[in-house]
């Protein structure tokens, strides 16, 4: 095997191992306010909320839109995504 193609390798396999870790980071968070925060997730708006951000994800959405999108559920919506913000940090 060649130096360049063991260098790819390496690259290859960290990056694999970076975004697995990654993904287990947010999905111990989704956890973690889901389980310290049960007033979050039982709003009345969490769904709908949880709705405009995972269609912000799917159309890759920029940060503008999906502001506008999510003001656009009133202004409860917003403090609650603000909420959810301070939760996850």
């Amino acid at each position: 095997m060649s130096m360049r193609n063991r260098i790819k390798k390496s690259v290859a396999t960290a990056s694999r191992q970076l975004a697995e870790r990654e993904l287990q980071l947010l999905l111990d968070t989704r956890f973690d306010l889901e389980m310290l925060s049960p007033a979050i997730k039982g709003h009345s708006q969490y769904q709908a909320l949880m709705d405009v951000i995972q269609t912000a994800s799917e159309r890759n959405l920029s940060v503008a839109e999906f502001e506008s999108n999510v003001r656009q559920l009133g202004e409860e919506t917003w403090l609650l995504a603000k909420d959810i913000i301070k939760a996850v940090r």
